[in-house]
């Protein structure tokens, strides 16, 4: 049984037993014309009405109390035969006249039958006649001492059952509708444990996107086109190389943190990855300073200033005209990081294989931990971006970007270049930058 309907098992059962309360309590109440044995025409009578009433008291109670559901109907047939008998037959320890005064103590007791009746037959033809039943015994053990008291005392009956009709009422209404939220929020929880699986998913599936089209791709399409490799292409290659190592035998592969963490050395004469300037003006010298190693320079080199600074080296041995500015005054959050890279890094490769002869490819890169804009802009043969196939870029490394919040503008024309602009986060509506 699942937890929605072990919610209205258990208020069932707590009901059962509110019930099997009230029967041991009332008891009590039956000892009562014993304390007026002398006015009792038959006092042996209150005596067996004791010690029987005590007996039903006692199995009802338990029976109730170990009850696994609803308060089962034989249970309370039983306890409504037996206040008849009990009203009956005790009534007659007084005299004629005295009944009504002094057997009072046995309506508190057989009260308890219809409020069983009530949470356990509900409204019905078969309680309404128990409830009569009880309310015609009552009528008959005090006969003939008829008073002004026997209708409060029929109207007793009416009201135990009629209360526990709307007691239970609510507490079943109140039990099916925690049950039904307690459903929608399985069924709520399950769908957020598969749109996060999807989730999962489509960022691993991303990562390794970015990984062969922007990190190993390039490297052997240089090859295959037979370039010689130059001392930033290796060292990217040797990157590739420990990023992809990484994603296949280790899962924590797929965290940014760990890809970004290039510790990987340079070999002898190789240039550096990046300056850390602020400002990166094409051309300039990257060289380490004196007795510092390669090694030590890219460890720990994951900010977006020095990531981007290597890609300002790779392309720029790569042969591209670019004209750099990167000023970063503080660190995005590393996903939003390694998204902006890749898609720069995808956009200037698009313009070494697109653009044609270019003199001068400016890449605009600044931005905190707030927000960032990069800008690659070309001034080559440009395209019509309605005649355009998605390729990887526009599938894979450019919506990455609007993942993580932010959004790419492609601007192109034939014969006019192409300008990409990456925001993050994305500007919201009517600010300049911002959704039309």
């Amino acid at each position: 049984m699942g937890p929605p309907q072990d919610v209205v098992v258990r208020t069932e059962q707590r009901m059962a037993r509110m019930v099997g309360y009230a029967r041991a309590a009332c008891a009590t109440f039956v000892l009562v014309p014993l304390f007026g044995w002398d006015q009792l025409r038959h006092p042996w009578i209150a005596v067996v009405v004791v010690v029987a009433a005590a007996a039903e008291a006692g199995w009802f109670s338990w029976s109730a109390w170990h009850s696994t559901s609803r308060l089962a109907d034989r249970l309370v047939l039983a306890d409504v035969a037996f206040c008849v008998a009990l009203m009956l037959v005790g009534s007659r320890a007084a005299e004629p006249g005295e009944r009504n005064r002094i057997m009072t103590e046995l309506v508190p007791f057989s009260l308890v039958a219809p409020a069983g009746v009530g949470f356990a037959l509900g409204i019905g033809v078969a309680g309404v006649v128990m409830v009569a039943a009880l309310m015609a015994a009552w009528s008959l053990a005090v006969l003939p001492d008829v008073t002004l008291k026997l209708g409060s005392d029929l109207l007793g009956f009416a009201l135990w059952y009629a209360v526990a009709l709307l007691i239970a009422r609510e507490l079943r209404a109140l039990s099916d509708a925690t049950a039904a939220a307690q459903e929608d929020a399985a069924a709520a929880w399950r769908l957020f444990v598969e749109q996060e699986r999807e989730a999962e998913s489509l960022r691993h599936r991303e990562i390794t996107h970015r990984e062969i089209h922007d990190y190993l791709l390039p490297i052997v399409d240089h090859v295959a086109a037979g370039g010689t490799p130059s001392a930033a292409l290796v060292r990217e290659a040797r990157r590739g190389a420990q990023r992809a190592r990484r994603i296949i035998m280790d899962p924590r592969g797929m965290d940014p943190r760990v890809l970004t963490d290039d510790t990987s050395g340079s070999g002898p004469g190789e240039p550096p990855a990046s300056s850390g300037s602020d400002v990166v003006p094409a051309g300039a010298d990257r060289g380490a300073g004196p007795g510092e190693s390669q090694a030590s320079r890219e460890d720990g080199e994951t900010g977006l200033e020095a990531m981007m600074s290597a890609v300002v080296d790779m392309f720029a041995d790569e042969g591209l005209p670019l004209v750099p500015f990167v000023a970063v005054r503080g660190e995005p959050p590393e996903a939003v990081r390694e998204a902006l890279v890749a898609a720069t890094r995808e956009a200037l490769r698009n313009v070494m294989r697109h653009a044609g002869p270019v003199d001068e490819v400016s890449l605009f890169v600044e931005g905190d931990a707030e927000e960032v804009l990069v800008v690659v802009r070309d001034r080559g043969v440009g395209f019509d971006p309605a005649t355009v196939r998605r390729g990887g870029g526009l599938a894979g490394s450019y919506p990455a970007i609007s993942r993580h919040g932010g959004r790419v503008e492609v601007t192109a024309r034939p014969g006019g270049g192409v300008k990409v602009t990456l925001r993050w986060p994305a500007p919201p509506a009517g600010v300049p930058g911002g959704a039309p």
